[in-house]
């Protein structure tokens, strides 16, 4: 069995496709016999033997504070207008000087604590996003030297919109260090084989170190027997989406443009405020649209099982990004639509193993689609949570690393 520590500014109880991911990942590994360490920049709610919380809760939590509040819709119209406001302050001070990214404060904790942080291990780790917890895992692992794994989310140099920080003042710094973590990397994950190519080229990493650990799920037969007594025939056709939209990076322009002309649809949207804004600049028909708060993970998947006909997806606009939500969707067994912003959406090559999800364009055909999308809710129980168990869960990713 094997010492290992996990290096992930984001962990439980924040909420986010990331934390989801590890969380899953960290249970296989403690199952398995392993040791593990988390060391996060995300305060616990309780003191736990093997997940250390290493910040300054005074910059960190004033930023903390701003995210949530501005994440989350007040009664008062002032009250959103102030965070809002806030918010953008914020994102203008810390996408013009901050480097690599909003964490850095924890960076600075890290770097002021780490004589404290006599933590032994065999590998260690590092989870981005932000890219700041491989800065961190860096700072750690420099005189242990240890094997180093990391797990590469979303692009950091390469990220072609919504940039992690100023690519005028920070480019070179930003690919010496990239570069550099590679170089020194044990293993490097990539959630798609797309992501992988584009990095490897680009910064001709070792094709030895490099796998693809897909993006994981768990499978709950309790809410799949909802997904199979859902009423499909009911009307309005009701749309769910979960999650938020990025400027640049995911937006619903497109997907509203083709999918709101068709009859008897609704859609319910939760998300955050900001996502809101962006999604209301192209409704046509306010009362077909419901905006709801964002919710846990565990009350997202019933909602999702029991109460939505179609689960709505949005590709990126950059195919180096994987929208990792559409295979928390597929596990539920309902029909997932996804709309692809670009030819070479990797969702794509994804629908063609799972029939309940089909991929749409604002070039597709739409009585092709709403006769594919008839046939899916005729097709419910022929989901194999088997199949989908086999490529995407947590054993299948934690079985591809050399620790076992």
């Amino acid at each position: 069995m094997s010492k290992i520590l996990i290096v992930s500014h984001q962990f439980l109880p924040h909420q986010s496709p990331r934390t989801t991911r590890w969380k899953m990942i960290y249970d296989e590994l403690i199952n398995r016999g392993h040791e593990v360490i988390v060391l996060t920049g995300t305060p616990q709610e309780e003191k736990k033997e093997n997940i250390i919380y290493v910040g300054n809760k005074n910059p960190e939590g004033i930023v903390e504070n701003l995210r949530k509040g501005s994440n989350r819709s007040h009664s008062s119209s002032l009250l959103n207008l102030g965070f809002r406001g806030l918010k953008l302050i914020y994102r203008f001070l810390y996408k013009t000087f901050s480097w690599p990214d909003y964490s850095m404060f924890w960076l600075a904790s890290i770097l002021r604590n780490k004589k404290n942080l006599n933590i032994s291990y065999d590998y260690i780790i590092s989870v981005s996003l932000p890219f700041s917890s491989h800065v961190a895992a860096y700072i750690l692992n420099k005189k242990n030297k240890k094997k180093w794994i990391m797990d590469i989310g979303d692009p950091f140099l390469l990220k072609k919109n919504a940039k992690e920080n100023n690519h005028i003042l920070y480019f070179f710094l930003n690919k010496y260090f990239e570069s550099k973590f590679y170089n020194l990397a044990y293993k490097i994950m990539f959630t798609h084989n797309e992501s992988l190519e584009t990095h490897a080229s680009y910064f001709n990493i070792d094709k030895e170190k490099l796998i693809v650990g897909k993006p994981i799920s768990t499978f709950d037969n309790e809410l799949f027997k909802l997904t199979l007594s859902y009423d499909y025939s009911s009307k309005p056709l009701i749309f769910g989406y979960f999650g938020i939209l990025t400027k640049g990076v995911r937006s619903s322009e497109n997907v509203l443009n083709y999918l709101e002309g068709l009859d008897n649809l609704k859609f319910k949207w939760f998300t955050n405020p900001d996502s809101k804004i962006e999604i209301s600049k192209h409704i046509d028909d306010k009362e077909n649209h419901e905006f709801l708060n964002m919710v846990s993970r565990n009350d997202a998947l019933k909602i999702m099982s029991d109460s939505i006909h179609c689960l709505l997806s949005i590709g990126n606009k950059n195919p180096s990004q994987l929208p990792s939500k559409v295979i928390e969707y597929i596990s539920t067994g309902k029909p997932v639509i996804h709309f692809a912003e670009i030819e070479n959406d990797p969702v794509i090559e994804i629908s063609k193993r799972y029939s309940n999800l089909i991929v749409i364009s604002k070039s597709s055909d739409k009585d092709q689609f709403i006769e594919k999308l008839n046939n899916l809710t005729k097709n419910i129980d022929k989901f194999s949570s088997e199949e989908f168990l086999e490529e995407y869960s947590p054993k299948t990713l934690v079985n591809q690393l050399d620790f076992i």
